[in-house]
């Protein structure tokens, strides 16, 4: 397929329709525009050439400077349009080389060439390449820093790509360490077009493949990842319901585990918690004076850690009533604190369904909903199903008593 689907007006669609070479002596105009635009007498040289590649190699290549030099771009169009004409006449490696020496040629005058012109034309070598083509890698790597370069990150960025980012790194052959720096470019593609939530999805898959990545510099790719990575716990934390699969994923990764003996430690403590559900070391974790001073500049709320962890624990409780005092004591309210209060707040989570018995003082769990299923949700949704199993066979013995009467 071509790529990217997304379209903006370049300047030059027109000429950058495809000439259909299938007769020699249409190879033959383009080795005379070549040899014309080149300013010298080698119409006759160029002729010669055999082939389409010879032609881009020896005429295309050398001719291009100069076919620049001039400033007339109907020419540099109409050089161009031949040259991927003739590019869809090789196959293979044949192809892969030849487009990739064209790409080259281009880059190496890119300040000779308005931006958007120079990204259409590198988007049409992108789709003359085969689909599985290893060469489509370091195309889009070109493709992704001219892209960002002209603020038109956009323009490269939909949602195909961002879709098929996997099934890239089978296609095209990419090792670990290639596929980071592809996982990376899209990361900065991400960036550049305020693609906040796929920025996310991306970082997580970065940040793995680098403690899997043993050909770079890791500490270095670490390093510049940190600020990133800093940015994902905490929008992670603000929002740990919906994140705790990632979150689990990435307390163990290298890029978190950086923050080890740095004055970003207490947010790498707090992540931990946050694994573990840990309400009572977070409490303990909130008496330092330091790390509250450190939540405050990282606009981390203590008051709203202090509701997660109440639904976490409540969430923890098995389905029934329950007094004032044991629901006090298993969400850690403390003296001066107001139970109903904290009551209210689980049922605003929308996590926990609550129905409060002021008059029997009792407080009865109907339902929660899970972060993540894990053993112990899974031997109560067990013991629920037996629990039901016995009351529907009671009732059906009543039932048959009832008959019999």
């Amino acid at each position: 397929g071509t790529w990217p689907r997304s379209s903006r007006n370049s300047g030059s669609e027109e000429s950058m329709a495809y000439v259909n070479l299938v007769e020699e002596d249409q190879l033959a105009e383009f080795a005379t525009l070549l040899g014309e635009l080149g300013g010298e007498n080698k119409v006759e040289e160029l002729k010669k050439l055999e082939g389409p590649g010879a032609l881009i190699e020896k005429g295309f290549v050398p001719t291009l400077p100069k076919i620049l030099e001039s400033k007339k771009k109907s020419a540099l169009d109409a050089a161009v349009v031949m040259c991927f004409a003739a590019l869809t006449k090789l196959e293979g490696t044949e192809k892969d080389k030849h487009v990739l020496m064209v790409k080259d040629a281009l880059v190496a005058r890119e300040k000779d060439m308005e931006s958007m012109h120079l990204l259409a034309m590198l988007t049409t070598l992108f789709n003359l390449l085969d689909a599985n083509s290893k060469a489509r890698f370091s195309m889009f790597m070109v493709l992704a820093e001219r892209a960002i370069s002209g603020e038109v990150a956009p323009w490269l960025l939909d949602k195909q790509i961002l879709a098929n980012v996997e099934s890239f790194r089978t296609s095209w052959g990419l090792g670990v360490h290639d596929y980071s720096k592809l996982l990376l470019a899209l990361l900065n593609l991400c960036q550049a077009a305020d693609k906040k939530r796929e920025f996310g999805d991306l970082l997580l898959k970065y940040l793995e493949t680098l403690d899997q990545d043993k050909d770079s510099d890791v500490k270095e790719a670490l390093k510049k990842a940190k600020d990133w990575t800093i940015q994902a716990v905490l929008s992670f934390i603000r929002a740990p319901f919906d994140a705790a699969r990632r979150m689990r994923q990435m307390v163990a990764l290298q890029a978190v585990q950086q923050l080890k003996g740095t004055e970003d430690e207490p947010l790498l403590k707090l992540l931990s918690f946050y694994v573990d559900e840990d309400f009572k070391g977070y409490l303990k974790f909130g008496e330092s004076k330091a790390n509250l001073d450190y939540m405050a500049k990282r606009h981390i709320s203590h008051d709203l850690n202090i509701r997660h962890f109440r639904v976490f624990a409540a969430c923890k409780l098995p389905l029934g009533e329950y007094t004032y005092g044991v629901i006090e004591k298993a969400l850690e309210v403390g003296e001066g604190e107001d139970i109903e209060s904290a009551i209210i707040d689980l049922v605003q989570s929308k996590r926990v369904d609550v129905k409060i018995d002021q008059a029997q003082g009792l407080i009865h769990i109907r339902h929660t909903a899970q972060r993540d299923f894990k053993d112990a949700q899974w031997q109560e949704l067990g013991q629920q199903l037996s629990n039901w199993k016995e009351g529907v066979k009671s009732v059906l013995e009543q039932m048959h008593k009832a008959r019999q009467m």
